[in-house]
């Protein structure tokens, strides 16, 4: 019987964790997204490549501004592999023919494998790297060059290895010059620095090193003219060799240098002008397939115009001839260039057109009219910034020409021979804000209902009544699209075939968010995460990064805050942006915030970077309104906002070596569906609920020691502390707060010398720990102590008696886990009425994965040391164990690999199972929605409605026609029994009298005879 007991409960446990872990085949890759992105390509580190000699397919490769190398399939513009190098600018170099990508970040060398990504080999060193080149030589060896500068502005030039990239050789240069390029020629290895003499100006100095042995061959010097001020003054030759070229041009862009590396000869070119414009940029593309020429196309922009000019370079004679020029034409433009066979092809991108030249004549050999696609309306083919092309001759006159765009917003489009195969929205990477966005009302709804129901009979009546008014106007199109609505949802589709989401469970809502490049657009979660619209903001110049504080929204607009007091509100259904406000002159305002009023009107609020507030004098604040605030100083403070200027209620300051780490607060939608935890012996445990708590991590510089706070934040008492030994502040440490408990991660080690502050110390452990804590009222079930008479609040703050002790804190619950890899950042699940228990969302860099751990298996009151009682088993707890591993079914993005997650935001949807989720951060956006217990209140996708409908039907039509034969069936037997009894001998009269009166009603309501109608086969009993 025990036995029994114990393995029913063990049931219950196992139905009530596995349903949150599961992952279900019908929705894995359906009810969630995934944006792979690379960040921005640079035009340098871009290019087309086969990955093997025998390939005969190439792959499009990237090392963008966020140090993403990766290889996109050039047909349907998917990912085949990335990795992610670290921070900062990098160089991405390839040879032809070769097998291998070699990339060079941060001071480090990587040779990765061109086909799969596979790390070759590296070379770590601890000087920046100024220059690139791959070379394969003629013995089908790979060599690697690179440029080192130190601090003490010594170059070095290295020659690594192709099979393991050790060193081969070195080459010092002390001179104190200005590391600029490097190339590889026959004649030998060269390399360029810029040489500045205080008399005779900047100049150019060459260097030529045997590629063997690194020995020098020869230095020359190129005098400039007062052309050369900086490394900004050499022109990029963009092409997929190493061409022994140098090029510059005079300070207005008219004259053009080129020098063969090797040689002093300068070769001017007076480049060709367009009548009342001025050349604002030259673009160099070129190509070669022999050893002894090079087709050169230079490109030359105005404001207005674009043209360019072709020249054949011949390396052996030094000699450049004009082969033709292109004419002018308006809009923006993109050339490239790329060679097949023995022709070298120039392909001119347009936002009209595709044209497609050789370095022979101006005619062009073939031109495609662009067609656009429906996606153009998010970002349109102009403002081309950048474009590498492939082309294949197939016959005298049929070519196919593939060409990867980029456009000035940073996305990323694929035209071949005039069709865009695909579009990469690489401008949403870098996320730095976000927000959920209900567009279609729900929670306004929900609002209005609220405000009802405080309201008068008349004035609830007449809001009613305007809303239902307001509804009725959507009512012809509702109508028109009911027929299709039905059909979409017996036949089970995900969205219905008129394109109109039909959001009945609230799964397909609108996310706002802000990129760092200054981009604002909006996706649609239930929906594969399609972007709605994307609007470029704010201009951000080079190297800034947009500063967004907060987006704020109801069911029409958003407003984005920007640090320093600008903002801004856009239309959530059309991205359009309006009422724009720029920010203040005064260098200490941060950010502001919007805060109803008591008469429901909104209130801008100044916060300045040293934690004041700035209130407009009429600003009519309620006096419970409190706000907290943090100075760049790392003080956190409490105002009230009643008095006509802010009131300073309390001040958190840091001890001496001390600094804020994490700061954590409730979510500002946390409902809670009991306030008492409910135990196995049917008595409650009740819950310490108070919407005012903070969680104030700090970490000593000097002792190592954590100390996590727990501080009320309208009176600033700390209510509760735990603290950590020996903890490594360069770890991530992370928290987060939600309904009466908290959670917190440090990579803490052991410590001998463990200090005793009066605190509750948590034992020492050495690796990644994961705390969690809860709060109750009181450690004796039912007990609320002061509270007693109070049935859905806690305390605001503890009962303070004689000298200012605190007597009524909460009681306190804490747990320690061990856990495999750091944790970045934490939130929680939110349900609509807080009734499903939440799960913790946890971001693990280190497996690029985001993690939903079930409260039951962090739940800190589970036994220590023993097995769980039979009363804790019905509350669902086991035994406690002190390595948390994290569960393969507990990851919510599956089998992909996300990059550069930071944050993670949760929504309810309107099914109390469900929680709707998106992570972002630098790279990646991911976006599900999970079920910690399971979708209890809704029917999976497997469910077929239509053999639902055709059961019933069925079964409807086999009672109709079953009735009337059982009917008569019926009636038939009824008699026949009654026969039977007037005749069986010994029976009372009165019985069958009384059988026979039973018998005529029952007949009579079943043919529905009147009063006065006969019934002859029972006359025939009665007489008989």
């Amino acid at each position: 019987m025990h036995l029994g007991a114990i393995n029913f409960v063990s049931l219950l446990l196992f139905l009530r964790f596995c349903p949150a872990d599961a992952i279900y085949a019908d929705e894995a890759y359906q009810v969630d997204f995934h944006h792979v992105l690379l960040g921005l390509p640079q035009p340098e580190t871009t290019f087309l490549h086969r990955p093997a000699p025998a390939s005969k397919a190439s792959l499009l490769y990237t090392l963008s501004e966020r140090s993403v190398l990766g290889a996109i399939n050039p047909k349907d513009g998917s990912v085949v592999w990335r990795q992610q190098l670290g921070n900062g600018s990098g160089r991405l170099k390839a040879s032809e023919g070769g097998t291998t990508v070699v990339t060079a970040v941060n001071g480090t060398v990587q040779a990765w494998d061109a086909a799969e990504g596979r790390l070759v080999w590296g070379w770590r060193g601890s000087e920046e790297i100024k220059a690139l080149e791959v070379l394969k030589s003629e013995n089908a060896a790979q060599a690697v060059y690179i440029i080192t500068q130190n601090t003490g502005s010594k170059a070095t030039i290295r020659k690594l290895s192709e099979d393991s990239g050790a060193v081969l050789w070195e080459h010092e240069d002390e001179s104190g010059d200005i590391p600029l390029g490097l190339s590889i020629s026959a004649q030998g290895v060269h390399y360029v620095v810029l040489h500045s003499a205080l008399l005779q100006g900047s100049k150019f100095r060459v260097t030529t090193l045997q590629p063997s042995n690194g020995q020098t061959l020869k230095s020359l010097a190129l005098s400039g003219d007062k052309d050369i001020s900086d490394a900004r003054s050499i022109l990029p030759i963009e092409s997929s060799l190493s061409l022994p070229l140098l090029a510059w041009s005079d300070r207005t862009l008219t004259n053009l240098r080129l020098n063969i590396l090797g040689s002093n000869h300068v070769l001017n070119v007076k480049l060709a002008t367009e009548k009342g414009a001025y050349t604002d940029k030259i673009q160099i593309h070129a190509s070669s397939k022999t050893e002894r020429a090079v087709d050169i196309l230079v490109h030359c922009q105005s404001q207005r115009s674009h043209w360019a000019e072709i020249y054949h370079l011949d390396l052996k004679s030094e000699t450049l001839k004009k082969v033709y020029q292109l004419p002018s034409q308006e809009g923006p433009t993109a050339f490239s260039a790329t060679a097949h066979g023995s022709t070298t092809y120039f392909v001119r991108t347009t936002e009209r057109d595709v044209t497609l030249f050789t370095f022979t004549s101006e005619q062009s050999v073939g031109q495609w009219t662009l067609q656009p696609k429906p996606y153009d309306r998010i970002s349109k083919l102009s403002g081309i910034a950048h474009a590498v092309s492939e082309v294949v001759s197939r016959g005298t006159s049929k070519y196919a020409v593939r060409s990867a765009v980029i456009l000035s917003s940073g996305d990323w489009k694929m035209i071949y021979n005039g069709d865009e195969s695909w579009f990469r929205p690489e401008s949403l990477a870098g996320v730095v804000a976000a927000v959920w966005a209900d567009t279609d009302g729900h929670e306004h709804l929900a609002e209005e209902l609220a405000a009802e129901s405080h309201s008068n009979v008349v004035a609830a009546y007449l809001n009613r009544l305007k809303r239902h008014l307001k509804d009725a106007r959507g009512f012809p199109a509702w109508a028109k699209t009911l027929l299709e609505r039905i059909t979409d949802s017996l036949l089970s589709r995900g969205r219905p075939s008129h394109g109109a989401p039909n959001d009945n469970f609230g799964f397909h809502k609108v996310l706002i968010a802000a990129t760092d490049s200054g981009r604002l657009f909006a996706l649609e979660a239930g929906n594969q995460g399609k972007i709605i619209w994307s609007v470029q903001a704010s201009h951000i110049e080079e190297g800034q990064r947009w500063a967004v504080e907060s987006i704020e929204t109801d069911h029409e607009n958003a407003l984005v805050q920007i640090s320093g007091g600008e903002s801004f509100s856009v239309n959530l259904k059309q991205g359009i942006i309006f009422d724009k406000q720029f920010g203040s002159s005064a260098l200490s305002l941060k950010t502001t915030a919007v805060l109803p009023n008591v008469s429901g009107s909104a209130v801008s609020i100044q916060i300045h970077s040293d934690g004041t507030l700035g209130l407009p004098q009429s600003s009519r604040l309620g006096p419970e309104m409190i706000m907290v605030t943090q100075d760049d100083k790392m003080v956190v403070r409490g105002w009230t906002l009643g008095a006509p200027k802010p009131q300073l209620l309390w001040k958190f300051v840091p001890g001496p070596n001390e600094k804020i780490v994490t700061l954590a607060r409730r979510p500002s939608k946390d409902p809670v569906a009991s306030i008492g935890k409910a135990l196995g012996d049917r008595n409650v445990l009740y819950k310490f609920l108070s919407p005012n708590l903070l969680v104030i991590g700090t970490v000593n510089t000097d002792t190592s020691l954590a100390s996590f706070h727990i501080l009320d934040s309208t009176s600033g008492s700390i209510l509760h502390t735990l603290t950590h030994p020996n903890v490594d502040a360069n770890q991530p440490i992370t928290s987060v707060l939600s309904e009466n408990w908290f959670a917190y991660s440090v990579f803490s080690g052991f410590s001998e010398d463990a200090v005793d502050i009066g605190a509750e110390m948590l034992a020492p452990a050495i690796g990644h720990q994961l705390v969690v804590s809860e709060l109750f009222e009181s450690s004796i079930p039912n007990d609320r102590g002061v509270l007693g008479s109070i049935l859905n609040t806690s305390s605001l703050g503890p009962s303070v008696v004689d000298g200012n002790v605190p007597t009524e804190s909460p009681y306190v619950i804490s747990q320690t886990y061990l856990i495999p890899a750091a944790i970045s950042f934490m939130a929680v699940s939110t349900t609509l009425q807080g009734i499903t228990p939440r799960s913790l969302l946890c971001v693990v860099p280190s497996l690029n994965s985001v993690i939903a751990i079930p409260r039951g298996f962090i739940d800190p009151r589970r036994p220590v040391g023993r097995d769980a009682s039979a009363a804790e088993m019905e509350e669902g707890l086991f035994r406690h164990n002190a390595v948390l591993d994290f569960d393969p079914k507990w990851v919510l993005n599956h089998m992909r690999e996300v990059l550069g997650i930071q944050r993670v935001m949760t929504s309810p949807s309107l099914l109390e199972s469900t929680s709707l989720v998106f992570a972002f951060g630098t790279l990646d956006m991911f976006g599900t929605r999970i079920a910690p217990i399971g979708g209890f209140d809704i029917l999976g996708k497997g469910f077929n409605k239509m053999q639902l409908i055709g059961t019933v039907a069925a079964l409807a039509v086999g009672t109709g026609l079953l009735a009337p034969m059982v009917s008569h069936w019926k009636v038939t037997n009824i008699v026949k029994f009654n026969v039977d009894a007037v005749s069986r001998p010994g029976k009372s009269r009165r019985i069958v009298d009384g059988k026979v009166h039973r018998t005529i009603l029952s007949i009579r309501r079943s043919f529905n005879f009147n009063q006065q109608d006969r019934v002859p086969c029972l006359c025939l009993v009665t007489k008989t």
